[in-house]
């Protein structure tokens, strides 16, 4: 995947008031920090230690070009009691349904792409029988040649684990790319 050319803007955090969560906002300032003069900030530049309030929330996965897939390469506390299979070295295949992985792969292949930042809020697990609202924020992150190959994510919700008969979560996701 290509570096794409940017419009010479680069946004900063003004651009972000649908991001709700403070977590994620504070996630999303420290990134926005660690570019450092460039459009995706390099891997090497990140730490989850700095954003401590996310970390059981936090998801970095790597992409494969070789077999043109995403890797986990950390899964925070909360995502693996979620996700059961979740392990480091897995790819998206191994860890979540079949139908689902096509939807992953087309939206995290996005914001690689296009090098912009993801983000979802609404319903979350929903392909997976999931209940909950929640928000998301996916980031493309480069390697030392400076070509998008990682996605720093976390995902903070609330899920209805408890109900016998949960009921069905009718509040719609929206889903929000925005160009670095």
């Amino acid at each position: 995947m290509a570096l794409t050319q940017g419009n010479g803007h680069r946004p900063d955090l003004s651009t972000f008031t649908h991001v709700k969560d403070p977590r994620l906002v504070q996630l999303l300032a420290y990134y926005l920090d660690q570019r450092q003069g460039r459009r995706v900030p390099r891997r090497n530049s990140i730490s989850p230690l700095d954003f401590p309030a996310l970390l059981g929330n936090v998801f970095l996965y790597e992409y494969d070009a070789g077999n043109d897939d995403l890797c986990i390469r950390l899964a925070g506390e909360d995502i693996r009691a979620m996700l059961l299979t979740t392990k480091q070295g897995a790819k998206l295949s191994e860890v979540f349904p079949a139908d689902v992985v096509p939807i992953m792969r087309e939206r995290y292949s996005r914001v690689l792409a296009d090098c912009a930042v993801m983000h979802n809020i609404g319903r979350v697990f929903h392909h997976m029988g999931g209940t909950g609202t929640g928000e998301r924020l996916v980031l493309p992150l480069s390697d030392e040649s400076d070509r998008p190959r990682f996605l720093l994510g976390a995902t903070v919700y609330g899920l209805d684990r408890d109900s016998i008969h949960p009921a069905p979560n009718t509040v719609p996701q929206v889903i929000t790319y925005t160009p670095l």
